[in-house]
C-alpha cells in the first residue's frame, strides 16, 4: 500500500513548483488590495493571490478566491468569476477535499463557457479529469480528457496537451495496466520537450522509470530515473531531488541491490533535510527502514522507523502509518519482541481499517458528486442553448438581407463542384486499387506461381521417391497461394462489415495457427466492432496481425498467446503477448518482418513497439488513430 499511494502523489507534485518564490509574489499584490477599489483591477488581485496561495497554502487561496468571486458577481465580471472559481476548485484538490473541488470546478466551467476562453475551459476539463482520477471514475475521467484536448487544439496549448496525455498515462498505471501507459507518457514526454518544460520533462522520465520498474524491466527504469535526476538537478529543485532519489532507491531494492538502495535513500534524505520537508524526510527514512529491515540491521531499521511513523501520524497520513506499522512490526518480531511487535501490529491493523473505511466512504461521495455534476451541466446546457436561439435569430435577419437568389447561386456552384470533385475522387480511387491489386498478385503470388512451375519441371525429371516430396511442396505452395488470393479479394472487397469480418478472418487464422502447434490462444477482439475502418487500415492491420503473430508461433517456443485490441481516446491499440523465450530487443534484426511491421504502421500515422526481455515473452504493441462508429 505504502508504494501505490507514493508513486501515485508523484504524478501531481511536479506539476507546481516554486512555491516560496510565489509565496513572496503573493505577499506583494496583498498590499495592493488595501490601494483599489471596488473594481475589476481588485478581483483580479484576489485571483492572482488565490492562484499564487493555492498549492502553497490552499485553505487561504480558497479564503482569497471567494472574497473575489463575491467582488466579480457584484461587479457582473465573469472572466473574474471563472477565474477565482478554477484557483478556489484547485485549492481544494491540493486540500483533498475532492467532492468540493467538483462542485466549484462546475461553476467555474458555467461562467468560463459564458466567457468562451478555450483556455480557461481546457485547463478545467483537464483538472475535473484529474479528480475523476483520483475517484477512479476512469471513464467520466477519460470523456473530460477528450473535452480538455478538444479546447487544447482550438488555444493551441500543447503544455494541456502534454497534460491529457500525462492523465491518461495516470488512469493505465492505477489499473496496473502498464504497457498501454507507455505512448501516452511518451507523447507528453514530447510535447513538454517542445514547450521547453523542464521540470515536467523530469517528471515524465521519472513516470517512465516507475512503469519499467513495475513490469520488472529494471535496466530501462535506471535509465529513466537517472535522466530525470539529471535534469532536477540542473534546475536546482531540491524538493523532486529528494522524492526521484527515493524512487531510484526503490528501484535498487526491488532489484535486491541494497547497497546502491542505501546510497540513494540517504541522498533523498539528505535534499529533504536542506527543504525541512519532515514529510519527504520520514519517507526516506522508511526506505532506509526497509533496506536495513531486509539486510536484518533490526537495530538501524528500528531507529530510522520510529522516527518515521509520528511523522506520519502528526500528518494523518494513513497508508504511511499502515506500511511504516507493519514494517516496525516485522523487525521487532525478529528482534524477539513481542510485545513491540504486537503494539505496532495493533497500529498497522487499525490505519488499515481506516483505508477500508476511507475506500467505502470515497463509493459514497463519488456517487453523490455525480447527481450534483448532472445538475450542473444541465444549467450549462441551458446557456448553451440560450446562446444557440439568439445566434440563430441573427443567423436568420441576416439570411433575409442578403437574398434567396445568392444562396441559389452559392447552392448550384457548391453542387457542381462536389459533384465534380467526387467524380474525380472516384477515377482516382480506381485508378489506385487497380495498381494495389496488380501489385498485390506480382509480389504475394507471382513467387509462388514460380516456384510451383519450377517444382514442376524437376518432377518430369526425377525419380519416383524424389516426386514424392516435390509434389507436396507443389501442394503447400499452391494452397499458400490460395490463402493469398483469398487475402488479396478480402482486403478489395468493399462492404458493410468491414469490422467484423476483420475480426473473423483474424480469429480463424490466429486459431489455425496456435491450434497446429497446440499453442493456447486468448484472444478478445470486442473493440474492433465499434470501429470503422478503410480498406488501408483493414488491409494493413490485417498483415501486421499476421506477421506477430506468425512470429511469435514459429520463434517463441510459447505455449500461450494473447491478443487484445482496445479502443483508447480515439485510437486503436492492438497488442499481441506471447509467453516464450523472448530476446535482447537492443539486438534485434530486421528480420522476421519487423521492417514490413514498422513500414506499414508508419502507413496508418500509427507507431508499432516491441518490448522483449530473455526467457519473459514478447509483447508487439500497434497504436493507430481511427473512426469511431456512432453509437
Amino acid at each position: 500500500m505504502f508504494k501505490v499511494s507514493f508513486l501515485l502523489y508523484l504524478f501531481v507534485v511536479p506539476l507546481h513548483l516554486l512555491v516560496t518564490a510565489q509565496s513572496n509574489g503573493a505577499d506583494s499584490i496583498i498590499r495592493l488590495l488595501g490601494k483599489s477599489g471596488e473594481d475589476t483591477v481588485k478581483v483580479n488581485h484576489y485571483r492572482n493571490i488565490s492562484g499564487i496561495l493555492k498549492f502553497a497554502d490552499p485553505a487561504q487561496a480558497i479564503v482569497y478566491g471567494q472574497q473575489g468571486v463575491t467582488l466579480a458577481k457584484k461587479l457582473g465580471f465573469d472572466n473574474g468569476t471563472a477565474g477565482c472559481y478554477l484557483n478556489i476548485s484547485t485549492a481544494y484538490i491540493y486540500s483533498d477535499v475532492l467532492d468540493s473541488a467538483l462542485l466549484y470546478l462546475d461553476t467555474a466551467l458555467i461562467y468560463a463557457r459564458k466567457v468562451g476562453d478555450d483556455n480557461r475551459l481546457g485547463l478545467a476539463y483537464l483538472n475535473r479529469a484529474d479528480i475523476y482520477r483520483q475517484q477512479q471514475n476512469f471513464t467520466q475521467s477519460l470523456k473530460d480528457c477528450d473535452t480538455a484536448l478538444s479546447y487544447a487544439d482550438k488555444a493551441n496549448n500543447d503544455d494541456v496537451r502534454a497534460r491529457v496525455n500525462q492523465t491518461i498515462g495516470a488512469i493505465y498505471y492505477q489499473q496496473e495496466t502498464y504497457l498501454p501507459s507507455i505512448p501516452f507518457f511518451d507523447k507528453a514526454l514530447a510535447l513538454y520537450r517542445k514547450t521547453n518544460n523542464m521540470r515536467m520533462t523530469a517528471a515524465m522520465h521519472n513516470n517512465l522509470a516507475l512503469i519499467y520498474k513495475s513490469i520488472k524491466d529494471f535496466q530501462k527504469a535506471l535509465v529513466f530515473a537517472g535522466d530525470a535526476i539529471r535534469i532536477t538537478d540542473s534546475l536546482k529543485d531540491e524538493t523532486n531531488l529528494s522524492i526521484f532519489n527515493g524512487n531510484l532507491c526503490d528501484i535498487y531494492i526491488d532489484m535486491g541491490n541494497y547497497k546502491e538502495a542505501e546510497k540513494y535513500a540517504d541522498k533523498a534524505f539528505n535534499y529533504a533535510v536542506k527543504q525541512n520537508n519532515e514529510k519527504l524526510m520520514a519517507i526516506a527514512r522508511h526506505f532506509q527502514g526497509d533496506i536495513y529491515a531486509k539486510q536484518k540491521r533490526i537495530t538501524e531499521a528500528i531507529a530510522v522507523l520510529e522516527k518515521a511513523l509520528p511523522v506520519f501520524q502528526k500528518l494523518d497520513a494513513t497508508d504511511r502509518i499502515y506500511s511504516t506499522g507493519d514494517l516496525l512490526a516485522e523487525v521487532y518480531a525478529l528482534q524477539g519482541n513481542h510485545e513491540k511487535a504486537y503494539e505496532y501490529m495493533r497500529i498497522s491493523k487499525m490505519a488499515n481499517d481506516s483505508l477500508v473505511k476511507w475506500r467505502y466512504d470515497d463509493g459514497i461521495i463519488a456517487m453523490q458528486t455525480k447527481f450534483q455534476v448532472k445538475e450542473k451541466d444541465s444549467e450549462i446546457q441551458l446557456l448553451a442553448k440560450d446562446k444557440e436561439l439568439q445566434q440563430q435569430k441573427l443567423q436568420r435577419q441576416r439570411l433575409l438581407m442578403f437574398g434567396a437568389g445568392i444562396i441559389f447561386l452559392l447552392a448550384l456552384l457548391g453542387g457542381w463542384l462536389f459533384i465534380n470533385r467526387n467524380k474525380l475522387k472516384q477515377r482516382m480511387q480506381e485508378l489506385e486499387l487497380r495498381n494495389q491489386i496488380a501489385a498485390d498478385l506480382h509480389d504475394e503470388v507471382g513467387s509462388s506461381l514460380s516456384s510451383i512451375h519450377m517444382l514442376s519441371q524437376m518432377a518430369t525429371k526425377g525419380s519416383e521417391g524424389s516426386n514424392k516430396d516435390i509434389l507436396l511442396r507443389m501442394s503447400n505452395n499452391a494452397k499458400e497461394t490460395m490463402d493469398k488470393m483469398g487475402d488479396i479479394v478480402w482486403m478489395i472487397k468493399a462492404g458493410e462489415t468491414e469490422a467484423a469480418s476483420l475480426r473473423q478472418r483474424m480469429e480463424r487464422f490466429a486459431y489455425e495457427i496456435s491450434s497446429s502447434k497446440n499453442i493456447e490462444l486468448l484472444m478478445d477482439l470486442d473493440d474492433l466492432d465499434k470501429a470503422k475502418f478503410t480498406m488501408e487500415q483493414r488491409k494493413n492491420i490485417y498483415l501486421i496481425f499476421k506477421e506477430a503473430v506468425n512470429n511469435a508461433v514459429k520463434y517463441a517456443d510459447t505455449a500461450k498467446l494473447e491478443v487484445k485490441v482496445a479502443l483508447r481516446h480515439k485510437e486503436l491499440v492492438m497488442q499481441v503477448c506471447d509467453f516464450g523465450k523472448g530476446f535482447d530487443s537492443s539486438l534485434v534484426s530486421k528480420g522476421n518482418g519487423l521492417s514490413n511491421m514498422q513500414h506499414r504502421a508508419k502507413e496508418l500515422n500509427g507507431t508499432i513497439q516491441l518490448h522483449s526481455q530473455t526467457d519473459a515473452g514478447t509483447t508487439i504493441v500497434l497504436t493507430i488513430p481511427v473512426a469511431i462508429l456512432s453509437q
